[in-house]
């Protein structure tokens, strides 16, 4: 192997300093990052054109009557998921909001409708709506407004009835609840 002549200076790619290869790799990511970046943003000479997406209506809220444990036949949402009413609202303003709200979702109907639809075994009639402090319109049954309970995690339960004795079932034969008055909480609270 013949030896390096002291006048032979190392090629370019041999002559790599420490430190040197880093900065370049790091520098060519960045730069490579810029393109994405300039690749992802809009441009007003852009020649580019994209077609307008139909836009559907939102599908509207759907109430139910369905049989749940032994409270006969209460309102549910559209996954089967029981619906309560707050007593405090009485049949009007709903009143439960905040971290309440968390707990207990308000059953709304989707922004672009403003009625709710009849599922299985209700009168579209019985059904309605009223504004929440937000803005969203928040379904009603015979003027209650309706929520949902965080902890019914899937259709047929109602851990909700009865909680602080405040909250209860809404049976689908009548507006009032006054005929569901079973208290029992299972330690759920608020």
């Amino acid at each position: 192997m013949p030896a390096a002549s002291p006048l032979t200076r190392p090629s370019p790619a041999s002559a790599v300093r420490p430190g040197l290869a880093r900065r370049s790799a790091a520098v060519a990511v960045l730069g490579a990052v810029g393109l994405v970046a300039a690749a992802c943003g809009s441009s007003a000479s852009s020649p580019t054109t994209t077609a307008a997406t139909p836009t559907t209506a939102a599908a509207p809220a759907v109430v139910s009557a369905a049989t749940v444990g032994s409270f006969g036949k209460v309102l549910v949402d559209a996954s089967g998921r029981t619906l309560y009413h707050y007593t405090p609202d009485g049949t009007g303003t709903p009143t439960c909001n905040g971290a309440c709200a968390g707990l207990w979702p308000p059953l709304t109907v989707p922004a672009g409708t403003t009625h709710p639809a009849a599922g299985t075994g209700l009168a579209a009639g019985a059904l309605g709506t009223v504004a929440r402090s937000d803005g969203t319109l928040q379904v009603t049954y015979h003027g209650e407004p309706l929520y949902r309970y965080s902890a019914d995690t899937a259709a047929g339960q109602a851990r909700g009835q009865g909680v602080l004795g405040l909250w209860f079932v809404v049976p689908a034969a009548s507006g009032a609840t006054a005929g569901v008055t079973t208290t029992t909480s299972g330690g759920y609270s608020y």
